[in-house]
């Protein structure tokens, strides 16, 4: 059973409040009864509750994060960056994962609440997510700063990626190349971030005067077995693309597997790009080319600019895009004489 103040009190003789002054370095006490204190709450195995110190002192000692179990995992050297700049200023970190749902996301959201931390910084999971969930954590007086993803009309400080450069700089890279028949497999565009990749694909092609028709985007779950579906079946075509722009790596890696299945070759039949540039995309069979999030720098802003709100110093609310970055490798080449393939699909 934990041990409390009261059991560290009786131990060592001495008031309530002068245990509580030892332990949090509040007050005024003798330094030796400060260090007789502290020595006999680690030999209890002493835990402050911190929820409890929160609702004493006004201030709570608590940071919520929230993100993607998919974003966890490939860019958890940031997320571990995160918690070792926030513990350096004095907060603990509460991690939680919303797996890209807005239902779960909202759950997430309104435990940080009763949990009453002092801010939070959350990567939305899903594109369409709750703008009213945020705005119930703001009326909590809980700083927010979102980061990855944005929500419109929301006025919080908000650093992502630029959804409409991303496609656009994929889109022009292989039409640089020499690519007409180039297929967007899409993010849906029920959501603003669809919408605006969908935009710069097909602003890409306009501008090269490049026919743009219904065929030319398929929209792909975020799924290596429905990217791998969705390429068979793109593949039966008369006039196969001979490139694709995918909406991230994952799904870049089930069109891969759908090409190569089919006999075809990367980049001799088939070039491909993809979004994200996870781990290890540069190892796979066919090294990927692909468009890199500014993941660190939307990081690193977002930590910056919720410490600044907690020190009650002014930040700039809104939406600041970052610049993306081409990252060429061999899984695209200009385009080779388009020839008739036998194969079983």
């Amino acid at each position: 059973m934990a041990s409390t103040v009261d059991d560290i009190a009786r131990a060592a003789g001495v008031s309530r409040t002068t245990v509580l002054r030892a332990l949090s370095g509040v007050g005024r006490i003798n330094s030796g009864t400060k260090e007789r204190i502290r020595r006999i709450a680690a030999e209890m195995n002493y835990r402050p509750n911190w929820i409890a110190r929160s609702l004493v002192h006004g201030r709570s000692e608590f940071i919520g994060v929230i993100a993607s179990a998919t974003m966890l995992n490939a860019h958890g050297q940031y997320f571990q960056l995160i918690e070792d700049v926030l513990r350096h200023a004095g907060y603990s970190v509460l991690f939680s994962t919303s797996r890209g749902k807005a239902d779960l996301e909202r759950i997430c959201i309104e435990s940080l609440i009763e949990k009453r931390v002092a801010g939070a910084l959350i990567a939305p999971g899903s594109f369409n997510a709750d703008p009213q969930s945020y705005r119930n954590l703001l009326s909590m007086g809980i700083k927010l700063v979102l980061f990855d993803r944005d929500i419109k009309d929301l006025n919080v400080p908000q650093y992502v990626y630029n959804p409409y450069q991303t496609a656009r700089v994929a889109t022009e890279y292989l039409i640089s190349m020499g690519h007409q028949r180039i297929v967007h497999l899409a993010i849906p565009e029920d959501s603003r971030f669809g919408r605006e990749r969908g935009r710069g694909f097909r602003d890409a092609l306009a501008a090269a005067g490049i026919q743009v028709d219904a065929s030319s985007t398929v929209e792909t779950e975020f799924s290596e077995v429905s990217a791998f579906e969705i390429m068979t079946s793109i593949l039966r075509r008369e006039d196969i693309p001979t490139a694709l722009v995918c909406r991230h790596d994952i799904v870049a890696i089930g069109a891969l597997r759908a090409i190569l299945a089919a006999g075809l070759s990367v980049p001799e039949n088939i070039s491909v790009i993809g979004v994200g540039d996870i781990w290890p995309g540069d190892m796979f069979r066919v090294p990927l080319t692909t468009v890199r999030l500014p993941i660190e720098p939307a990081f690193t802003q977002a930590t910056r600019a919720l410490l600044d709100l907690l020190d009650g110093k002014p930040v700039e609310t809104g939406i600041t895009h970052l610049d993306v970055e081409l990252i060429i490798r061999s899984s695209c080449a200009p385009p080779t004489e388009t020839r008739s393939y036998s194969h079983s699909l």
